[in-house]
């Protein structure tokens, strides 16, 4: 899955893969997940559409590809990665099939494909429905509420004060705590990064330790 992401995000000319791009890998090709998808109304024409538009919801600052840096995953792509396996293995599946990775979204409580789902009208209770009536299993629990960010807090930052601030958040508030928190790549050069949050993380406060620890 990771490889046909890939191949959408450079199509795009996105400079990174997120969950939207497995989303899109999900609806290039044939399967029960791709029916429920476009059952509720997701199809691959619609998702892309939304995420050209410069002012929808990835805006007009979008980091685009360049070969020197490549690709990799960011770290929603990571946990949805985590949790698509986590589904097949309980189902005695290996690798994910197309509905563990459809599963894996709908479950996902904080990442960009949940918030695609609801701008095109696409409910996760709906999802697990089409998915009922086409005949795959679904967890019996019900899927995460969606829960707005409370307050918004962002930080531009030099390359080489992203992994250490990410090294601090991940320790502080690591995935499934409290407060929410994600970075992203601004376009243009020298390379630099925006960090956001919820306001109960002191951005700030990190990002001066960083830049403590940096100095002489």
């Amino acid at each position: 899955m990771f490889g046909s992401a890939s191949s959408i995000a450079r199509r795009l000319d996105h400079g990174w893969v997120g969950t939207e791009h497995f989303l899109l890998a999900l609806l290039a090709e044939p399967s029960v997940a791709a029916e429920a998808l476009a059952d509720v109304g997701v199809t691959y024409a619609r998702v892309v559409d939304v995420l050209q538009d410069p002012t929808g919801l990835l805006g007009p600052n979008v980091q685009h590809y360049s070969p020197e840096r490549g690709l990799s995953p960011n770290p929603a792509a990571y946990k949805l990665e985590g949790r698509a396996q986590g589904l097949a293995l309980a189902r005695g599946h290996r690798p994910p099939e197309p509905e563990h990775w459809l599963l894996a979204m709908v479950y996902e409580e904080h990442s960009l494909v949940g918030v695609l789902f609801r701008h095109l009208g696409a409910s996760p209770a709906a999802i697990l429905d089409a998915l009922r009536r086409r005949g795959a299993r679904v967890p019996d629990a019900d899927p995460p509420v969606y829960r707005p960010m409370r307050g918004h807090h962002r930080v531009e930052i030099d390359e080489a004060e992203l992994q250490p601030m990410i090294d601090l958040l991940f320790q502080r508030h690591p995935p499934g705590s409290e407060w929410r928190w994600g970075f992203n790549w601004l376009p243009g050069e020298p390379r630099r990064a925006r960090v956001d949050s919820e306001d109960g993380i002191d951005l700030d406060g990190i990002l001066a330790e960083v830049r403590r620890g940096a100095g002489p």
